[in-house]
């Protein structure tokens, strides 16, 4: 297409962390010219602050749709990993390292057997550590086991992780050798609406004229789409991380205590994490947090002394009213789209959304189903809201 002189984009992704980097990275494998922008740094924003846990995803088939989505994101981790370090030689750290969930209190024995039911009912292999054998496999727990001798400990094997800043920077050097634009500090001032069609968007003394566009910008999703008239009801949620650095690697699967986590990296690094604040834009630490996730810490494995905690930062997940996300057609703009609120789930999701996108956008049929996460989907009015453009 040509306009005003010069050749459009096919797609013009707004928001460059690892949703908007994924779909650009699919659209410009399959031969689409791709504009991405985004208003700060590109992937530094909830991508980068996130610790990289890849729950195993249902080996059976999956009803509910987010699993669906989980389960075809997780499959395509190992494959996406592989296709990045071939074309960049950037190790994005996926690793299919296993996950241990531990139990100290009775409400974290309930929350573990309900785990126990959903791993059971998606086909997912689990085993049951006695204490004996988790301080065989897990040395560095001695202290924990010793200390708690109700302790209940579960291994599932197929939970997997990678390095968010790795698998960022993986997917940056991917999509500029496959001549996608990246656009960093570039804030868009408005969309530019002509009846039931976006037609260019404006930032600044620039104005980008695509086919398509494509809203990624996880929680600051709302201020973008208020002015065209569509809500989401995404809202930022922060959660905070620690950062810590061993001699070497102690343990090597990622480690879950109740709704707490910790993620080893390949060089004795170790991330604490998290919480969940509904604190606005806030993107700041508190001294409090930061002081319960490094006891915390320590508690499960006293090697990570405060003495070892080296950085600590925040990041703000695009939360949403329901817990879906949102992908699939801005209505009633035909060539609008978006994929945005993933909450927790942003990285792990990434590659399926990624494909599901390119996949909606280029009217091909999805390997899964995109109704329940429409931004209509709480809206009755007719099936007109789920056809695609």
């Amino acid at each position: 297409m040509i306009q005003n002189g010069k050749r459009s984009y096919d797609l013009m992704l707004c928001g460059g962390g690892v949703i908007g980097l994924s779909i650009a990275y699919q659209s410009a494998l399959s031969g689409w010219k791709v504009l991405l922008v985004d208003a700060g740094k590109i992937g530094q924003s909830a991508s980068w602050a996130g610790a990289g846990i890849l729950p195993a995803g249902a080996s059976v088939e999956a009803l509910d749709p987010t699993e669906q989505l989980r389960s075809l994101s997780h499959r395509l981790h190992s494959v996406w990993s592989q296709q990045l370090l071939e074309l960049t030689g950037i190790d994005n750290e996926y690793r299919h390292c296993g996950g241990l969930y531990l139990a100290r209190s009775a409400a974290e024995r309930a929350t573990l057997a309900a785990h126990r039911m959903w791993w059971e009912e998606h086909g997912i292999p689990y085993e049951a550590w006695p204490l004996d054998e988790l301080v065989l496999r897990m040395p560095s727990l001695g202290d924990l086991a010793n200390r708690n001798k109700d302790l209940l400990s579960w291994y599932v094997p197929d939970d997997c992780r990678l390095r968010n800043p790795r698998h960022i920077q993986a997917l940056i050097a991917a999509c500029s050798r496959l001549g996608v634009q990246l656009e960093p500090d570039t804030r868009i001032d408005r969309l530019e609406a002509d009846k039931n069609r976006i037609v260019a968007a404006q930032c600044g003394s620039s104005r980008f004229v695509a086919d398509r566009f494509c809203i990624t910008t996880g929680a600051w999703a709302t201020q973008l789409l208020g002015p065209i008239g569509i809500e989401t009801g995404i809202l930022p949620v922060r959660g905070q991380m620690v950062l810590f650095k061993l001699d070497r690697p102690h343990f090597s699967m990622v480690i879950n205590d109740g709704h707490r986590y910790l993620v080893p990296r390949d060089d004795g690094h170790v991330l604490a994490g998290s919480c969940e604040e509904e604190v606005g834009f806030d993107i700041r630490t508190t001294d409090p947090m930061i002081e319960q996730l490094k006891d915390w810490a320590i508690t499960i494995c006293p090697k990570l002394s405060a003495s070892n905690c080296v950085k600590s930062w925040a990041g703000l997940r695009p939360g949403s009213l329901d817990s879906l996300p949102y992908m699939g057609t801005l209505h009633p703009y035909k060539n609008a789209f978006i994929a945005a609120g993933h909450f927790r789930h942003g990285l792990h999701w990434s590659t399926a959304t990624g494909m599901l996108m390119f996949q909606w956008m280029s009217d091909q049929k999805t390997d899964i189903d995109l109704k329940p996460f429409c931004v209509q989907r709480g809206q009755t009015g007719g099936q007109e809201l789920f056809l695609k453009p």
